[in-house]
């Protein structure tokens, strides 16, 4: 394994342990998933600037807030590892929150998976006409595909009002995927999504996932569609080399061997290996004037997105199991 690869793993391990002994009552996919982009941002780790943001998240939110419960401390988290002003970046969210929300952004576990997005694109345009296109865009993937989509796609939806694709490219890439073995479902939907930021043409693209998915089987991963997106981060590097394939598969591998990682699950440890090769090679680049920085910050935006959705997920799901347990 690379050295940088086991220097990420290393940091990302210890800052788990860390968040984990000082976070104790909190999510434990959250803490991995905070971990994970320290990690990737490789930062050194606070934990009492995370608590005192969440502190301020909470005295500035009301008790029904969806930035309440699990969110609450997986958004400090994303909030500190990201930006060297967090409250500053959390008041831009509650800013903007009214305007998503009278644009037709239901009031949900994800409605702070699009502001978080909005964040990662947003260079001081309206947010209100920005907001208003990616509700349009919202709109078509439901019309497409009703049974599919939900909150979970708002963030994703914002991060393609950043673009200039239409929705078309989105279901051209769910088709031609379908039709090389990728089975039909909410996660073929989001790598759709995903895909849709390539420059590349499409059968280029959708060539590149068809190889990456064939080596993973050959490796013995079975790919659930719920990770589907991992394989799209690998293909949005601009590389054909095989040695990606070879690392994503070598990191996941190892990562599963661990302690701490061991019940996550290889489709777990392969979206984080993904984000982990994506983020060093937006750092190896970021001096390269060929490299389309467009794609590298949408790759950034993409994993950023991907974390604060699967969060809002767990906070769903953990509100379901409680209710069921009430």
């Amino acid at each position: 394994m690379k050295s940088i690869y086991e220097y990420k793993i290393k940091k990302m391990i210890q800052c788990y342990e860390d968040i984990r002994g000082s976070f104790k009552w909190e999510n434990d996919m959250a803490r991995h998933l905070v971990a994970l982009t320290y990690a990737m941002k490789e930062k050194e780790l606070d934990t009492i600037q995370i608590k005192e943001v969440k502190d301020y998240i909470k005295s500035n939110t009301g008790m029904f807030s969806p930035f309440r419960g699990h969110m609450m401390f997986a958004m400090s988290g994303l909030l500190c590892a990201n930006s060297d002003s967090p409250k500053d970046q959390f008041k831009f969210m509650i800013d903007n929150e009214k305007i998503l929300k009278s644009i037709g952004f239901k009031n949900s576990t994800y409605l702070p998976t699009a502001l978080y997005a909005l964040l990662s694109v947003y260079e001081g345009d309206d947010v209100s006409i920005y907001g208003e296109k990616a509700m349009q865009i919202y709109k078509e993937m439901k019309q497409n595909h009703p049974f599919l989509t939900s909150g979970d796609d708002y963030a994703l939806s914002i991060l393609l009002a950043s673009t200039d694709h239409n929705t078309d490219i989105l279901e051209d890439y769910y088709q031609e995927l379908n039709s090389r073995g990728f089975s039909k479902s909410n996660g073929l939907q989001m790598l759709s999504h995903v895909m849709a930021f390539s420059k590349k043409d499409v059968r280029y693209s959708v060539d590149k996932c068809e190889n990456i998915y064939n080596y993973l089987k050959k490796n013995k991963f079975k790919i659930y569609a719920d990770y589907y997106p991992a394989i799209g981060l690998i293909s949005l590097i601009d590389s054909d080399k095989n040695e990606l394939m070879v690392d994503l598969v070598e990191i996941a591998t190892h990562l599963k061997k661990q302690k701490r990682y061991k019940w996550l699950g290889k489709g777990m440890n392969l979206l984080m290996a993904s984000a982990i090769i994506t983020s060093e090679y937006i750092k190896e680049k970021s001096g390269d004037m060929v490299v389309d920085t467009t794609l590298n910050v949408s790759i950034q935006a993409i994993i950023a997105a991907q974390q604060a959705t699967m969060i809002a997920a767990i906070t769903a799901s953990t509100v379901a199991a409680t209710s069921a347990g009430n």
